[in-house]
Protein backbone atom coordinates (compact mmCIF):
# COMPACT_ATOMS: atom_id res chain seq x y z
CA UNK A 1 0.00 0.00 0.00
CA UNK A 2 2.84 2.45 0.88
CA UNK A 3 4.50 1.79 -2.48
CA UNK A 4 1.25 2.46 -4.36
CA UNK A 5 0.68 5.73 -2.49
CA UNK A 6 4.29 6.80 -3.17
CA UNK A 7 3.86 6.13 -6.88
CA UNK A 8 0.62 8.10 -6.99
CA UNK A 9 2.25 11.01 -5.17
CA UNK A 10 5.25 11.05 -7.52
CA UNK A 11 3.05 10.95 -10.62
CA UNK A 12 0.89 13.75 -9.21
CA UNK A 13 3.91 15.94 -8.51
CA UNK A 14 5.30 15.27 -11.96
CA UNK A 15 2.02 16.20 -13.64
CA UNK A 16 1.62 19.26 -11.48
CA UNK A 17 5.15 20.47 -12.21
CA UNK A 18 4.75 20.03 -15.96
CA UNK A 19 1.39 21.80 -16.01
CA UNK A 20 2.76 24.61 -13.89
CA UNK A 21 5.84 25.14 -16.00
CA UNK A 22 3.90 26.90 -18.73
CA UNK A 23 2.49 29.36 -16.23
CA UNK A 24 5.61 29.96 -14.10
CA UNK A 25 8.57 29.45 -16.42
CA UNK A 26 10.92 31.34 -14.16
CA UNK A 27 10.23 29.07 -11.17
CA UNK A 28 9.81 25.56 -12.59
CA UNK A 29 11.93 23.77 -15.14
CA UNK A 30 13.01 20.24 -15.93
CA UNK A 31 16.08 18.32 -17.01
CA UNK A 32 17.18 14.70 -16.83
CA UNK A 33 18.00 11.76 -19.03
CA UNK A 34 16.16 9.31 -21.24
CA UNK A 35 17.69 5.98 -22.24
CA UNK A 36 16.62 2.86 -24.11
CA UNK A 37 18.97 -0.10 -24.06
CA UNK A 38 18.74 -3.65 -25.30
CA UNK A 39 21.44 -6.29 -25.43
CA UNK A 40 21.47 -9.92 -26.39
CA UNK A 41 24.32 -12.02 -25.05
CA UNK A 42 25.20 -15.15 -26.98
CA UNK A 43 27.37 -17.88 -25.50
CA UNK A 44 30.03 -18.91 -28.01
CA UNK A 45 33.09 -21.14 -28.08
CA UNK A 46 34.23 -24.58 -29.22
CA UNK A 47 32.62 -27.84 -28.09
CA UNK A 48 29.84 -26.19 -26.11
CA UNK A 49 27.76 -29.35 -26.43
CA UNK A 50 30.33 -31.14 -24.28
CA UNK A 51 31.69 -28.31 -22.08
CA UNK A 52 28.44 -26.61 -21.19
CA UNK A 53 25.14 -28.47 -21.22
CA UNK A 54 23.64 -26.27 -18.48
CA UNK A 55 23.71 -22.66 -19.70
CA UNK A 56 21.27 -21.18 -22.16
CA UNK A 57 22.81 -20.22 -25.48
CA UNK A 58 21.50 -16.65 -25.44
CA UNK A 59 19.96 -14.12 -23.05
CA UNK A 60 18.23 -10.89 -23.90
CA UNK A 61 17.60 -7.99 -21.52
CA UNK A 62 16.60 -4.41 -21.97
CA UNK A 63 14.77 -1.43 -20.59
CA UNK A 64 13.40 1.97 -21.39
CA UNK A 65 13.64 4.65 -18.74
CA UNK A 66 13.36 8.33 -18.20
CA UNK A 67 14.87 10.24 -15.28
CA UNK A 68 12.79 13.39 -15.07
CA UNK A 69 14.48 16.11 -13.08
CA UNK A 70 12.05 18.62 -11.59
CA UNK A 71 13.53 21.88 -10.32
CA UNK A 72 11.64 24.50 -8.32
CA UNK A 73 12.59 27.99 -7.12
CA UNK A 74 9.72 28.92 -4.77
CA UNK A 75 11.72 32.03 -3.85
CA UNK A 76 14.84 33.50 -5.37
CA UNK A 77 17.11 32.20 -2.61
CA UNK A 78 15.88 28.58 -2.59
CA UNK A 79 16.06 25.82 -5.21
CA UNK A 80 14.54 22.35 -4.80
CA UNK A 81 15.68 19.60 -7.16
CA UNK A 82 14.39 16.08 -7.62
CA UNK A 83 14.73 13.25 -10.10
CA UNK A 84 11.99 10.71 -10.67
CA UNK A 85 12.74 7.52 -12.60
CA UNK A 86 10.06 5.90 -14.74
CA UNK A 87 11.26 2.52 -16.00
CA UNK A 88 9.86 -0.36 -17.99
CA UNK A 89 11.87 -3.55 -18.36
CA UNK A 90 11.39 -5.24 -21.72
CA UNK A 91 8.86 -8.03 -21.57
CA UNK A 92 6.46 -6.13 -19.34
CA UNK A 93 3.15 -4.61 -20.48
CA UNK A 94 0.06 -3.08 -18.86
CA UNK A 95 1.90 -2.20 -15.68
CA UNK A 96 3.95 -5.39 -15.46
CA UNK A 97 7.69 -4.78 -14.83
CA UNK A 98 7.09 -1.05 -14.48
CA UNK A 99 8.57 0.98 -11.66
CA UNK A 100 8.45 4.54 -10.40
CA UNK A 101 11.21 5.57 -8.01
CA UNK A 102 12.60 8.74 -6.53
CA UNK A 103 16.22 8.84 -7.72
CA UNK A 104 17.39 12.02 -5.98
CA UNK A 105 16.05 14.86 -3.85
CA UNK A 106 17.87 17.95 -2.60
CA UNK A 107 17.43 21.59 -1.66
CA UNK A 108 19.97 24.39 -1.98
CA UNK A 109 20.00 28.09 -1.38
CA UNK A 110 21.76 31.22 -0.23
CA UNK A 111 21.38 32.98 3.12
CA UNK A 112 21.74 36.75 3.02
CA UNK A 113 23.52 36.49 -0.35
CA UNK A 114 26.61 35.19 1.45
CA UNK A 115 26.23 31.68 2.88
CA UNK A 116 25.38 28.85 0.47
CA UNK A 117 23.87 25.58 1.69
CA UNK A 118 22.69 22.22 0.39
CA UNK A 119 20.47 19.56 1.97
CA UNK A 120 19.73 16.02 0.79
CA UNK A 121 21.66 14.36 -2.00
CA UNK A 122 25.07 16.00 -2.32
CA UNK A 123 28.11 15.53 -4.55
CA UNK A 124 31.17 15.97 -2.33
CA UNK A 125 34.90 16.01 -2.95
CA UNK A 126 37.95 17.19 -1.03
CA UNK A 127 41.59 16.20 -1.24
CA UNK A 128 42.76 12.96 -2.90
CA UNK A 129 43.67 11.82 0.61
CA UNK A 130 40.42 12.67 2.43
CA UNK A 131 37.40 12.39 0.09
CA UNK A 132 37.87 11.49 -3.56
CA UNK A 133 36.17 9.06 -5.97
CA UNK A 134 38.88 7.55 -8.17
CA UNK A 135 38.17 6.27 -11.64
CA UNK A 136 37.78 2.55 -12.15
CA UNK A 137 40.56 0.15 -13.12
CA UNK A 138 41.98 0.30 -16.66
CA UNK A 139 40.01 3.44 -17.59
CA UNK A 140 43.02 5.66 -18.27
CA UNK A 141 43.39 6.70 -21.94
CA UNK A 142 40.39 4.62 -22.97
CA UNK A 143 39.28 4.78 -26.61
CA UNK A 144 36.23 6.91 -27.47
CA UNK A 145 34.61 3.81 -28.99
CA UNK A 146 33.84 2.57 -25.46
CA UNK A 147 32.67 5.95 -24.13
CA UNK A 148 28.94 5.12 -24.31
CA UNK A 149 29.50 2.14 -21.99
CA UNK A 150 31.56 4.26 -19.59
CA UNK A 151 29.00 7.05 -19.52
CA UNK A 152 26.23 4.54 -18.80
CA UNK A 153 28.12 2.92 -15.91
CA UNK A 154 29.04 6.27 -14.37
CA UNK A 155 25.53 7.64 -14.67
CA UNK A 156 23.85 4.63 -13.07
CA UNK A 157 26.26 4.75 -10.12
CA UNK A 158 26.13 8.54 -9.58
CA UNK A 159 29.79 8.94 -10.57
CA UNK A 160 30.11 12.62 -11.37
CA UNK A 161 33.76 13.32 -12.15
CA UNK A 162 35.53 12.38 -8.91
CA UNK A 163 32.72 13.23 -6.48
CA UNK A 164 31.02 10.83 -4.10
CA UNK A 165 27.23 11.07 -3.97
CA UNK A 166 26.34 11.31 -0.28
CA UNK A 167 23.30 12.41 1.75
CA UNK A 168 23.55 15.15 4.32
CA UNK A 169 24.00 18.90 4.81
CA UNK A 170 26.65 21.18 3.28
CA UNK A 171 27.44 24.86 3.65
CA UNK A 172 30.14 27.11 2.25
CA UNK A 173 30.96 30.79 2.04
CA UNK A 174 33.74 33.20 1.11
CA UNK A 175 34.99 36.26 2.96
CA UNK A 176 36.96 38.93 1.13
CA UNK A 177 39.65 40.86 2.99
CA UNK A 178 41.96 43.62 1.87
CA UNK A 179 44.95 43.44 4.17
CA UNK A 180 47.42 40.55 4.46
CA UNK A 181 44.76 38.02 3.52
CA UNK A 182 42.79 38.53 0.30
CA UNK A 183 40.11 35.85 0.70
CA UNK A 184 38.98 33.04 3.01
CA UNK A 185 36.91 30.12 1.68
CA UNK A 186 35.17 27.77 4.10
CA UNK A 187 33.24 24.59 3.31
CA UNK A 188 31.69 22.18 5.82
CA UNK A 189 29.39 19.19 5.60
CA UNK A 190 27.93 16.29 7.53
CA UNK A 191 26.70 13.08 5.93
CA UNK A 192 25.09 9.83 6.98
CA UNK A 193 27.10 6.95 5.54
CA UNK A 194 25.15 4.09 7.11
CA UNK A 195 21.86 3.94 8.96
CA UNK A 196 21.32 2.45 12.39
CA UNK A 197 20.99 -1.32 12.83
CA UNK A 198 19.86 -2.23 16.34
CA UNK A 199 21.32 -5.74 16.27
CA UNK A 200 24.11 -4.84 13.87
CA UNK A 201 26.50 -1.99 13.20
CA UNK A 202 25.62 1.41 14.65
CA UNK A 203 24.93 4.52 12.62
CA UNK A 204 27.97 5.77 10.68
CA UNK A 205 28.40 9.52 10.16
CA UNK A 206 30.98 11.65 8.38
CA UNK A 207 31.93 15.23 9.25
CA UNK A 208 34.19 17.26 7.01
CA UNK A 209 35.48 20.74 6.49
CA UNK A 210 37.80 22.67 4.17
CA UNK A 211 39.57 25.97 4.76
CA UNK A 212 41.42 27.90 2.06
CA UNK A 213 43.23 31.19 2.60
CA UNK A 214 44.42 33.18 -0.41
CA UNK A 215 47.28 35.41 0.65
CA UNK A 216 47.77 36.92 -2.80
CA UNK A 217 47.49 36.00 -6.47
CA UNK A 218 50.38 33.53 -6.16
CA UNK A 219 50.10 31.89 -2.74
CA UNK A 220 47.25 29.92 -1.25
CA UNK A 221 47.22 27.75 1.87
CA UNK A 222 44.54 25.39 3.07
CA UNK A 223 43.55 22.36 5.06
CA UNK A 224 41.03 19.52 4.97
CA UNK A 225 39.48 17.70 7.89
CA UNK A 226 37.26 14.67 7.75
CA UNK A 227 36.09 12.32 10.48
CA UNK A 228 34.07 9.15 9.99
CA UNK A 229 32.67 7.71 13.19
CA UNK A 230 29.96 5.44 14.61
CA UNK A 231 27.44 6.42 17.27
CA UNK A 232 27.26 3.67 19.88
CA UNK A 233 23.84 4.65 21.19
CA UNK A 234 22.21 3.86 17.83
CA UNK A 235 22.82 0.12 18.14
CA UNK A 236 23.01 -2.61 20.75
CA UNK A 237 26.81 -2.46 20.98
CA UNK A 238 29.56 -0.91 23.07
CA UNK A 239 31.98 -0.60 20.14
CA UNK A 240 32.28 2.43 17.87
CA UNK A 241 34.55 2.97 14.85
CA UNK A 242 36.39 6.27 14.28
CA UNK A 243 38.68 7.53 11.52
CA UNK A 244 39.71 11.22 11.61
CA UNK A 245 42.01 12.57 8.88
CA UNK A 246 43.67 15.99 8.75
CA UNK A 247 45.69 17.49 5.90
CA UNK A 248 47.43 20.79 5.20
CA UNK A 249 48.50 22.10 1.82
CA UNK A 250 50.48 24.91 0.24
CA UNK A 251 49.79 26.10 -3.33
CA UNK A 252 51.93 28.41 -5.42
CA UNK A 253 51.11 29.72 -8.92
CA UNK A 254 53.41 31.83 -11.08
CA UNK A 255 55.14 31.84 -14.45
CA UNK A 256 58.40 30.06 -15.14
CA UNK A 257 60.85 32.19 -17.14
CA UNK A 258 57.98 34.69 -17.54
CA UNK A 259 56.57 32.35 -20.19
CA UNK A 260 55.26 29.10 -18.83
CA UNK A 261 52.58 28.74 -16.14
CA UNK A 262 53.84 27.04 -13.00
CA UNK A 263 51.74 25.40 -10.25
CA UNK A 264 53.27 23.83 -7.14
CA UNK A 265 51.28 21.84 -4.61
CA UNK A 266 52.70 20.50 -1.34
CA UNK A 267 50.37 18.52 0.91
CA UNK A 268 50.77 16.41 4.02
CA UNK A 269 48.49 14.87 6.56
CA UNK A 270 47.83 12.39 9.34
CA UNK A 271 45.15 9.85 10.12
CA UNK A 272 43.99 7.83 13.11
CA UNK A 273 41.74 4.83 13.18
CA UNK A 274 40.39 2.60 15.92
CA UNK A 275 37.39 1.02 17.60
CA UNK A 276 36.34 2.64 20.87
CA UNK A 277 35.29 0.06 23.44
CA UNK A 278 37.05 -2.86 21.71
CA UNK A 279 40.01 -3.96 23.78
CA UNK A 280 41.29 -6.28 21.04
CA UNK A 281 41.32 -3.72 18.24
CA UNK A 282 44.47 -1.84 17.26
CA UNK A 283 44.57 1.95 17.23
CA UNK A 284 46.72 2.96 14.27
CA UNK A 285 48.17 6.29 13.22
CA UNK A 286 49.40 7.06 9.71
CA UNK A 287 50.71 9.89 7.59
CA UNK A 288 51.31 10.91 3.99
CA UNK A 289 53.29 13.50 2.04
CA UNK A 290 52.67 14.65 -1.53
CA UNK A 291 54.31 17.22 -3.80
CA UNK A 292 53.20 18.08 -7.32
CA UNK A 293 54.75 20.27 -10.00
CA UNK A 294 52.63 21.30 -13.02
CA UNK A 295 53.39 23.44 -16.03
CA UNK A 296 52.27 24.00 -19.61
CA UNK A 297 54.94 24.10 -22.30
CA UNK A 298 54.05 24.49 -25.98
CA UNK A 299 50.41 23.62 -25.20
CA UNK A 300 51.51 20.37 -23.50
CA UNK A 301 50.58 19.76 -19.87
CA UNK A 302 53.53 18.55 -17.79
CA UNK A 303 53.02 17.02 -14.36
CA UNK A 304 55.62 15.67 -11.90
CA UNK A 305 54.53 14.07 -8.65
CA UNK A 306 56.17 12.51 -5.61
CA UNK A 307 54.19 10.83 -2.86
CA UNK A 308 54.76 8.79 0.31
CA UNK A 309 51.88 7.06 2.10
CA UNK A 310 52.79 4.95 5.09
CA UNK A 311 51.40 1.53 5.92
CA UNK A 312 48.90 2.65 8.56
CA UNK A 313 47.35 5.60 6.75
CA UNK A 314 43.58 5.09 6.52
CA UNK A 315 40.97 7.35 4.97
CA UNK A 316 37.73 5.66 3.92
CA UNK A 317 36.65 8.63 1.79
CA UNK A 318 39.77 8.36 -0.37
CA UNK A 319 40.53 4.62 -0.26
CA UNK A 320 37.09 3.24 -1.14
CA UNK A 321 37.12 1.62 -4.58
CA UNK A 322 34.48 1.82 -7.29
CA UNK A 323 34.85 -1.79 -8.42
CA UNK A 324 33.54 -4.40 -5.98
CA UNK A 325 35.08 -7.78 -6.78
CA UNK A 326 32.87 -9.53 -4.24
CA UNK A 327 29.91 -9.09 -6.61
CA UNK A 328 29.14 -11.28 -9.59
CA UNK A 329 28.71 -10.19 -13.22
CA UNK A 330 25.20 -9.65 -14.58
CA UNK A 331 25.70 -11.70 -17.74
CA UNK A 332 26.39 -15.44 -17.50
CA UNK A 333 27.50 -15.28 -13.88
CA UNK A 334 27.74 -19.10 -13.88
CA UNK A 335 28.73 -21.31 -16.80
CA UNK A 336 30.05 -24.77 -17.73
CA UNK A 337 28.96 -28.23 -16.66
CA UNK A 338 30.39 -27.60 -13.19
CA UNK A 339 28.42 -24.34 -12.99
CA UNK A 340 31.58 -22.33 -12.30
CA UNK A 341 31.16 -18.77 -11.03
CA UNK A 342 32.63 -16.46 -13.64
CA UNK A 343 35.26 -14.01 -12.49
CA UNK A 344 34.80 -10.34 -13.26
CA UNK A 345 36.57 -9.66 -16.54
CA UNK A 346 37.46 -6.79 -18.80
CA UNK A 347 34.04 -6.63 -20.51
CA UNK A 348 32.28 -6.47 -17.13
CA UNK A 349 34.57 -3.67 -15.94
CA UNK A 350 33.67 -1.68 -19.05
CA UNK A 351 29.93 -2.32 -19.31
CA UNK A 352 28.33 -3.74 -16.14
CA UNK A 353 27.03 -1.09 -13.69
CA UNK A 354 25.96 -3.76 -11.17
CA UNK A 355 29.53 -4.61 -10.11
CA UNK A 356 30.23 -1.08 -8.95
CA UNK A 357 30.10 0.37 -5.47
CA UNK A 358 28.19 3.45 -4.33
CA UNK A 359 28.97 3.36 -0.59
CA UNK A 360 32.08 4.22 1.36
CA UNK A 361 33.77 1.24 2.97
CA UNK A 362 35.34 1.26 6.43
CA UNK A 363 37.82 -1.45 5.38
CA UNK A 364 40.15 -1.86 2.42
CA UNK A 365 38.22 -3.54 -0.39
CA UNK A 366 39.64 -6.46 -2.35
CA UNK A 367 41.22 -5.81 -5.72
CA UNK A 368 42.56 -7.91 -8.59
CA UNK A 369 46.32 -7.31 -9.04
CA UNK A 370 46.21 -8.06 -12.77
CA UNK A 371 43.97 -5.03 -13.34
CA UNK A 372 45.36 -2.65 -10.75
CA UNK A 373 48.37 -3.15 -8.49
CA UNK A 374 50.48 0.01 -8.36
CA UNK A 375 47.81 2.25 -6.80
CA UNK A 376 44.69 0.09 -6.27
CA UNK A 377 43.31 2.60 -3.73
CA UNK A 378 44.28 5.70 -5.70
CA UNK A 379 46.82 8.24 -4.49
CA UNK A 380 46.01 7.26 -0.90
CA UNK A 381 47.12 3.63 -1.39
CA UNK A 382 49.00 2.73 1.81
CA UNK A 383 52.56 1.38 1.94
CA UNK A 384 53.79 3.25 -1.13
CA UNK A 385 56.59 5.66 -2.02
CA UNK A 386 57.35 6.76 -5.55
CA UNK A 387 57.04 9.21 -8.41
CA UNK A 388 54.80 9.83 -11.41
CA UNK A 389 55.45 11.74 -14.64
CA UNK A 390 52.74 12.62 -17.14
CA UNK A 391 52.73 14.71 -20.32
CA UNK A 392 49.39 15.31 -21.98
CA UNK A 393 48.36 16.94 -25.26
CA UNK A 394 51.75 16.57 -26.91
CA UNK A 395 51.14 18.06 -30.36
CA UNK A 396 53.30 16.18 -32.85
CA UNK A 397 51.58 17.73 -35.86
CA UNK A 398 48.27 19.45 -36.51
CA UNK A 399 46.62 16.05 -36.82
CA UNK A 400 48.46 13.92 -34.22
CA UNK A 401 48.55 14.20 -30.41
CA UNK A 402 50.16 11.99 -27.75
CA UNK A 403 49.70 11.44 -24.02
CA UNK A 404 52.34 9.77 -21.83
CA UNK A 405 52.18 8.59 -18.23
CA UNK A 406 54.77 6.68 -16.17
CA UNK A 407 54.87 5.58 -12.53
CA UNK A 408 57.45 3.95 -10.31
CA UNK A 409 56.60 2.96 -6.74
CA UNK A 410 57.92 0.64 -4.09
CA UNK A 411 56.62 -0.62 -0.77
CA UNK A 412 57.80 1.03 2.41
CA UNK A 413 57.56 -2.26 4.33
CA UNK A 414 57.63 -5.77 2.92
CA UNK A 415 54.53 -7.93 3.38
CA UNK A 416 55.29 -11.35 4.81
CA UNK A 417 58.99 -10.78 4.16
CA UNK A 418 61.67 -8.10 4.43
CA UNK A 419 61.74 -7.91 0.63
CA UNK A 420 59.69 -5.14 -0.95
CA UNK A 421 57.56 -5.09 -4.08
CA UNK A 422 58.50 -2.73 -6.88
CA UNK A 423 55.82 -1.36 -9.20
CA UNK A 424 56.54 0.04 -12.65
CA UNK A 425 53.85 0.99 -15.13
CA UNK A 426 53.56 3.19 -18.15
CA UNK A 427 50.89 4.25 -20.61
CA UNK A 428 50.88 6.03 -23.96
CA UNK A 429 47.96 7.10 -26.09
CA UNK A 430 47.60 8.81 -29.44
CA UNK A 431 44.85 10.28 -31.58
CA UNK A 432 45.32 10.65 -35.34
CA UNK A 433 42.94 12.71 -37.51
CA UNK A 434 43.23 11.12 -40.96
CA UNK A 435 40.71 13.56 -42.43
CA UNK A 436 42.99 16.49 -41.63
CA UNK A 437 45.91 14.86 -43.46
CA UNK A 438 44.00 14.35 -46.71
CA UNK A 439 41.53 17.24 -46.26
CA UNK A 440 38.48 14.98 -46.14
CA UNK A 441 35.15 16.57 -45.18
CA UNK A 442 33.99 13.70 -42.94
CA UNK A 443 35.86 12.71 -39.75
CA UNK A 444 38.23 9.73 -39.85
CA UNK A 445 39.87 9.34 -36.46
CA UNK A 446 42.14 6.60 -35.14
CA UNK A 447 43.04 6.42 -31.47
CA UNK A 448 45.25 3.88 -29.78
CA UNK A 449 46.78 3.32 -26.37
CA UNK A 450 49.11 0.87 -24.67
CA UNK A 451 49.44 0.17 -20.96
CA UNK A 452 51.91 -2.07 -19.18
CA UNK A 453 52.45 -2.84 -15.49
CA UNK A 454 55.18 -4.92 -13.88
CA UNK A 455 55.28 -6.06 -10.25
CA UNK A 456 58.54 -7.53 -8.97
CA UNK A 457 59.94 -8.72 -5.66
CA UNK A 458 63.33 -10.38 -5.23
CA UNK A 459 64.49 -12.85 -2.60
CA UNK A 460 64.26 -16.60 -2.19
CA UNK A 461 62.00 -18.79 -4.27
CA UNK A 462 58.95 -18.38 -2.03
CA UNK A 463 59.49 -14.59 -1.82
CA UNK A 464 59.91 -13.82 -5.51
CA UNK A 465 57.13 -12.10 -7.41
CA UNK A 466 57.08 -11.31 -11.10
CA UNK A 467 53.75 -10.31 -12.61
CA UNK A 468 53.44 -8.46 -15.92
CA UNK A 469 50.22 -7.20 -17.50
CA UNK A 470 49.62 -5.51 -20.86
CA UNK A 471 46.60 -3.78 -22.34
CA UNK A 472 46.41 -2.54 -25.94
CA UNK A 473 43.34 -0.56 -26.98
CA UNK A 474 42.37 0.94 -30.31
CA UNK A 475 39.42 2.61 -31.93
CA UNK A 476 38.45 3.85 -35.39
CA UNK A 477 35.68 6.31 -36.26
CA UNK A 478 34.78 6.82 -39.92
CA UNK A 479 32.19 9.41 -40.86
CA UNK A 480 29.67 8.01 -43.38
CA UNK A 481 27.40 11.06 -43.57
CA UNK A 482 26.41 14.02 -41.45
CA UNK A 483 26.48 12.83 -37.81
CA UNK A 484 26.52 9.15 -38.93
CA UNK A 485 29.69 7.17 -38.20
CA UNK A 486 31.08 3.68 -38.42
CA UNK A 487 32.96 2.69 -35.24
CA UNK A 488 35.32 -0.21 -34.57
CA UNK A 489 37.54 -0.97 -31.62
CA UNK A 490 39.45 -3.58 -29.70
CA UNK A 491 41.02 -4.32 -26.33
CA UNK A 492 43.72 -6.97 -25.95
CA UNK A 493 44.74 -7.82 -22.40
CA UNK A 494 47.25 -10.30 -21.00
CA UNK A 495 48.61 -11.15 -17.56
CA UNK A 496 51.42 -13.56 -16.82
CA UNK A 497 53.32 -14.32 -13.63
CA UNK A 498 52.72 -14.83 -9.94
CA UNK A 499 51.54 -12.83 -6.94
CA UNK A 500 50.44 -13.32 -3.33
CA UNK A 501 46.84 -12.37 -2.60
CA UNK A 502 46.31 -10.80 0.81
CA UNK A 503 43.70 -11.84 3.35
CA UNK A 504 42.76 -9.28 6.02
CA UNK A 505 40.68 -9.50 9.18
CA UNK A 506 37.98 -7.06 10.25
CA UNK A 507 40.68 -4.67 11.50
CA UNK A 508 42.44 -4.63 8.08
CA UNK A 509 45.35 -6.57 9.53
CA UNK A 510 47.02 -9.06 7.19
CA UNK A 511 46.39 -12.61 8.42
CA UNK A 512 47.37 -14.74 5.45
CA UNK A 513 48.77 -14.85 1.92
CA UNK A 514 47.50 -17.02 -0.92
CA UNK A 515 49.72 -17.95 -3.85
CA UNK A 516 48.26 -16.96 -7.20
CA UNK A 517 49.60 -17.78 -10.67
CA UNK A 518 48.30 -15.98 -13.74
CA UNK A 519 48.37 -16.83 -17.42
CA UNK A 520 45.33 -14.98 -18.68
CA UNK A 521 44.41 -13.41 -21.99
CA UNK A 522 41.29 -11.39 -22.77
CA UNK A 523 39.99 -9.90 -25.99
CA UNK A 524 37.17 -7.50 -26.83
CA UNK A 525 36.23 -6.68 -30.44
CA UNK A 526 33.66 -3.99 -31.18
CA UNK A 527 32.00 -2.89 -34.41
CA UNK A 528 28.89 -0.88 -35.20
CA UNK A 529 27.32 2.42 -36.19
CA UNK A 530 26.30 5.51 -34.26
CA UNK A 531 24.25 8.58 -35.09
CA UNK A 532 24.33 11.85 -33.17
CA UNK A 533 21.28 14.10 -33.32
CA UNK A 534 23.24 16.54 -31.19
CA UNK A 535 25.67 16.36 -28.31
CA UNK A 536 24.49 13.80 -25.69
CA UNK A 537 21.66 12.65 -27.96
CA UNK A 538 22.59 9.61 -30.01
CA UNK A 539 21.72 6.12 -31.20
CA UNK A 540 24.29 3.34 -31.42
CA UNK A 541 24.13 -0.31 -32.41
CA UNK A 542 27.17 -2.51 -31.96
CA UNK A 543 28.31 -6.07 -31.88
CA UNK A 544 30.84 -7.04 -29.20
CA UNK A 545 32.88 -10.22 -29.04
CA UNK A 546 34.51 -11.16 -25.76
CA UNK A 547 36.91 -13.99 -24.99
CA UNK A 548 38.69 -14.82 -21.75
CA UNK A 549 41.17 -17.69 -21.51
CA UNK A 550 42.92 -18.87 -18.37
CA UNK A 551 45.73 -21.12 -19.57
CA UNK A 552 46.13 -22.57 -16.09
CA UNK A 553 42.81 -24.35 -16.51
CA UNK A 554 41.70 -24.47 -20.12
CA UNK A 555 38.83 -26.91 -19.58
CA UNK A 556 37.05 -24.83 -16.96
CA UNK A 557 38.08 -21.23 -17.42
CA UNK A 558 37.63 -20.42 -21.08
CA UNK A 559 34.67 -18.15 -21.66
CA UNK A 560 33.48 -16.64 -24.95
CA UNK A 561 30.47 -14.45 -25.54
CA UNK A 562 28.99 -12.31 -28.28
CA UNK A 563 26.80 -9.31 -27.56
CA UNK A 564 24.47 -7.32 -29.78
CA UNK A 565 23.74 -4.01 -28.05
CA UNK A 566 21.44 -1.11 -28.96
CA UNK A 567 21.31 2.15 -27.03
CA UNK A 568 19.42 5.40 -27.42
CA UNK A 569 20.47 8.22 -25.10
CA UNK A 570 19.17 11.74 -24.70
CA UNK A 571 20.01 14.27 -22.04
CA UNK A 572 17.07 16.55 -21.37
Amino acid sequence: MKKILLNILIIFLTSYALSTQAQIKSKVWYDGNSRVMYDRDILTGDNLDQKDTVSTRSNGTGFSKIDLGLNFTPINEIEISSSIRLQNDFGGMWGNRNSVTLRSLSASGVINNKIRFGIGDLFLKQSKYTLYNYSQDLSHFESDVFSFYREYVNYENYYKENYWRLQGIQTNFSYNMYNIIEQIDIDAFTSRIRGAQWLGDPELLMLGGTLFIRLNEKIKIGSHYINTFEIKSTSNTDIAYFNPVFTAKFMYSDKFLDMYPLDILVEGGVSKRGWEGDGFSPETKGMFFNSTFQSKINNSNLRLNFKLVDTDFRSIGAQTRRLNYSLIPSSYAYYGNSYTQRKIGLLDIISDPDIYNQRLSTSLMDYNPIYSATLPYGDATPNRIGTEVSIEEIKITGFLKLNIDAKYFTELIGQGTTQKRNFLNGAISSKLHINKIFDISVPIIIDASAFTENIKRSGSEFERINLKTNLISSGILVGLADNLSLVCGSKLFSAFGNEYLIERNSYDQIIDYNTAKFDISEMILVGGIQYYFKKDTYITMQYNHFNMLDNNNILEDEFSMGRLVFMFNMNL
